[in-house]
């Protein structure tokens, strides 16, 4: 993106009825900038107290452009092309990874709360169930298996 999208942006917030904008920086730096809409005296007297107050800074330009891509990514959380649902499934399929660890972890804890002796304590937590380490062939089998049975299609 560049400034004049966000010049544009902040234009048509004062004035939805623009409908172009055009300009290489600056007004007070000696460039001439067009605006085109439907005229009427506030709105021409909004849109050239917002072109005067408009920051042209690099900060303020890095800042909106993340404001964007921030509402840009809220907005891809709804998409379902195939991009997404592999998105998706790998993230459904980590989080039932990180809920197995959860709950092992809950169990170790009942299990050292409930010990009155460190030989107790042993055969406890020797009790719990095993947590291997996945490969990248489980992890592959997981995903598809999750963008198949179609629980990350919406």
């Amino acid at each position: 993106m560049n400034t004049l999208t966000r010049l544009t942006a902040a234009l048509v917030a004062v004035n939805p009825n623009i409908v172009g904008v055009s300009g290489t920086g600056p007004a007070d730096a000696g460039y001439t900038w067009a605006v085109g809409y439907a005229p009427s005296g506030g709105e021409i007297t909004a849109v050239n107290a917002a072109l005067a107050a408009f920051d042209w800074s690099a900060g303020a330009q890095t800042t909106w452009e993340n404001l964007q891509d921030r509402a840009g990514a809220i907005v891809a959380l709804g998409l379902t092309d195939r991009e997404h649902k592999l998105l998706r499934a790998a993230f459904d399929v980590t989080r039932d990874e990180v809920n197995v660890l959860r709950a092992w972890l809950a169990a170790f804890k009942t299990e050292v709360a409930a010990a009155t002796t460190l030989a107790d304590l042993k055969t406890r937590v020797a009790t719990l169930p095993a947590t291997p380490a996945r490969t990248l062939a489980q992890l592959k089998t997981a995903i598809t298996n999750r963008v198949n049975d179609g629980t990350v299609d919406t």
